[in-house]
């Protein structure tokens, strides 16, 4: 046997793969993805979710006032500042405070659409 060729036996006992190297052709071509930590991951970022979140609790004032404090705390490279900004933040905050659930929702929706339209902007050339 010459030296570094494995033997025959051993180079068949190597499964198939069961798919292509390059993905899945089950996968929905609007899915929006990115490469993180070495794979392609579906794109949901966290602060997506946290918007989301706090849309969804708008009546829980203290949950909703840490979600959007964290959030300022997310650094946004496309509009270089942060996530939600103290205006956007402030804006909130008196809405729910003043029990405007609607113009809170408003407030966040506009803010989350805003978002998400920068982030798909960056990603198409």
């Amino acid at each position: 046997m010459e030296r570094g060729r494995l033997p025959a036996a051993s180079r068949d006992t190597i499964p198939a793969m069961r798919e292509p190297a390059a993905g899945r052709h089950d996968a929905d071509p609007t899915e929006r993805l990115v490469f993180r930590r070495g794979k392609l991951r579906k794109r949901e970022d966290d602060e997506v979710r946290m918007m989301r979140e706090a849309l969804a609790h708008l009546g829980d004032t203290p949950r909703v006032k840490r979600i959007l404090l964290e959030l300022s705390r997310f650094y946004n490279p496309v509009a270089h500042g942060p996530v939600v900004g103290p205006d956007t933040r402030r804006a909130v905050i008196s809405c729910l405070e003043a029990a405007d659930l609607a113009g809170a929702a408003a407030v966040l929706e506009a803010h989350l659409a805003e978002y998400l339209k920068m982030d798909e902007a960056r990603g198409t050339p």
